[in-house]
């Protein structure tokens, strides 16, 4: 895992960027490479997890072609990819055991034909010596990150969105803010700064020697009719064994984060079980509160699988200053990373480089109460117009009705997640943006395209961007098997029924691993990692809380008087805190990252 950036010029010399501000993906090591006409420059910061010894280092160099590649992420396929090229009739002479390595003699050997057989996350950069070009690429699921900035004669390419600031700071307007604060997070195609773009998850670039761009989309496939769904449990269950075995794949200890939930405790389970008794460590985090602690059931888990288990306790002073840390710490504004970093913080310090994640089983399996919701709002959103007007005045709940989008599963599903409402943007005096339009495959049933309006927006745009910017934030690789993608292509390609017909939240999924899993684990109510954020705004979070609106005030963000009234919604309990959080959050962030930045209204058509 690793921090990447590169420099592309038309013409002229690719001044170097500063690695400094990556060096926290990367501690291990850095390197540069300036092609031998100036005009490309790449860097890379290391954290060595595969191939520890110097033939793993980036930019990594193919004496056969000339071509150079830096590389984020891991391909958990190489071994075999490695062994494809042999039995194929390749002659390679391996330097190393690296998966970078790997990739570089894939691009050799198969060009971009290359992408559909990498399994892994990745985002890459690869001079094209033949060409004099560049070729980059994002993983399907979009688990690392690309951002991007395009002048003329110039792209600039970092794995965060930080190290492409200017010293004068970024600009801004109020339709990205907008769309922020819609999502609580920044869309895929709209970042809080306009001039910051981010490379979508599944796709290609190819950059000509004038620096024109080519950008297509390789993934998703564009269908996934249903299968049969024949002995679907036994199915899931295999790719789930092959998923977390690969992803164990490493030169460093991997351990598990385990919350006690069905996501995580299957992970641990099937991780436990690859490597052996007392060989994998696993971490939860509790809290003196026993409202949001669920380590109890974790510690049953560790029990069970013989674990080297780490149950570390925090009390509420410290989480206050973790949350406020952890604001510090972000590369894009989120309303929903906080919980990330605090776990990735304590699982860090105890000199941990990998671990892994449950995230993805809920969007897969039906965890969200969007499944249930999304067919209801529906039938809602089929009243006549003059119906839905009349909802307004039945408080929030007709507000938010009166915005529901009409027809669609996946549109109705992605509404869902908004934080503020039309009405709320507008008293704000902010622009209503469209709903996501999202480059979508065609499914069989409402279920899967629920999953996929899931994953597309608030796991690829929150939970996963969340997920890098906190854990590399301390240095620390976040794995998630339930992104594989063959399991994903095939519970997204199995009937409904399969899924639902078990009465149980996420029934396939414990179906398949009921046999891993005490009864204690499924037979709950889901909770999460939660805090107690609503207490601690209106207590030990206050004075941070009013810092952040003051300076969205200070900028003049919002119609005069809209800050106020958003802050007096939340302390009379009218409004979710998630909602004031997002007006916190966009507040620091400004205020640390766009320190002359000018604020520019764009007309937007409604």
């Amino acid at each position: 895992m690793c921090g990447i950036a590169a420099v592309i010029v038309a013409d002229g010399y690719a001044a170097p960027m500063n690695l400094g501000r990556l060096r926290h993906r990367g501690p291990d090591a850095q390197g540069e490479w300036t092609s031998p006409d100036g005009k490309i420059w790449f860097g890379h910061t290391r954290l060595s997890i595969v191939d520890l010894s110097p033939t793993g280092a980036q930019p990594m160099h193919d004496p056969e072609t000339g071509n150079v590649i830096i590389f984020n992420g891991e391909i958990y396929n190489h071994a075999k990819l490695r062994e494809e090229m042999r039995v194929s009739g390749a002659a390679v002479k391996w330097a190393g055991t690296s998966d970078t390595e790997t990739l570089l003699v894939a691009y050799r050997l198969w060009g971009r034909a290359m992408l559909p057989r990498l399994k892994g996350m990745f985002a890459f950069v690869i001079y094209d010596a033949a060409t004099q070009g560049v070729f980059i690429a994002r993983g399907p699921s979009g688990i690392k990150p690309l951002y991007y900035t395009r002048s003329r004669g110039m792209l600039r390419f970092a794995s965060e969105a930080r190290a492409l600031f200017g010293d004068s700071g970024p600009a801004y307007d109020r339709r990205s803010v907008s769309a922020y604060l819609q999502w609580g997070s920044c869309p895929e195609d709209g970042f809080i700064f306009p001039r910051t773009r981010i490379l979508p998850s599944g796709s290609l670039m190819t950059v000509k020697a004038d620096t024109s761009v080519e950008t297509e989309h390789y993934w998703p496939k564009k269908s996934y009719p249903l299968s049969s769904g024949e002995d679907a449990p036994r199915r899931v269950r295999k790719l789930l064994e092959t998923a977390v075995e690969e992803h164990l794949m490493a030169d460093v200890p991997v351990a598990s984060f385990l919350s006690g939930g069905i996501d995580s405790s299957v992970v641990t389970a099937l991780a436990s079980r690859a490597l052996g008794p007392g060989r994998l460590q696993t971490f939860s985090v509790g809290f003196s509160e026993g409202e949001f602690d669920e380590t109890q059931i974790a510690g049953i888990v560790a029990k069970q699988y013989q674990t080297d288990h780490h149950r570390i306790e925090l009390g509420e002073e410290e989480i206050v200053r973790l949350v406020q840390e952890a604001v510090s710490r972000m590369d894009a504004p989120s309303q929903d990373a906080i919980n990330t970093y605090i776990v990735s913080k304590k699982i860090a310090e105890c000199g941990i480089k990998v671990a892994l994640s449950g995230l993805g089983g809920d969007e897969l399996f039906g965890g969200y109460p969007s499944f249930r919701d999304a067919p209801i709002l529906r039938r809602l959103a089929g009243m006549p117009q003059w119906m839905r007007r009349l909802a307004r005045g039945f408080g929030k709940l007709g507000e938010r009705m009166a915005d529901i989008p009409g027809g669609d599963i996946m549109a109705i599903a992605i509404w869902r997640r908004r934080l503020w409402t039309d009405a709320m943007l507008r008293k704000a005096g902010l622009p209503v943006s469209p709903l996501h339009t999202l480059p979508s495959p065609e499914f069989g049933d409402d279920f899967a395209k629920i999953s996929w309006a899931e994953m597309s927006v608030y796991m690829g745009q929150t939970l996963l961007r969340d997920a890098d910017q906190m854990s590399m934030a301390v240095s620390l690789e976040l794995r998630v098997p339930f992104l594989d993608e063959e399991l994903i292509e095939y519970v997204l390609s199995l009937p409904a029924h399969e899924k639902t017909r078990y009465r149980i939240t996420k029934g396939l999924l414990v179906e398949a691993c009921k046999d891993l899993l005490p009864e204690r684990v499924y037979q709950r109510r889901k909770m999460g990692f939660a805090l107690p954020m609503d207490a601690w705004m209106r207590g030990p979070l206050k004075e941070f809380k009013m810092e952040g609106v003051d300076e969205v005030k200070r900028l003049g963000l919002l119609a005069p008087g809209a800050v106020e009234w958003i802050v007096a919604e939340f302390e009379d309990g009218r409004i979710h805190w998630t909602r004031v959080w997002s007006l916190v959050i966009l507040g620091h962030y400004l205020k640390r990252n766009a320190m002359q930045a000018d604020v520019r209204e764009l007309e937007l058509k409604n």
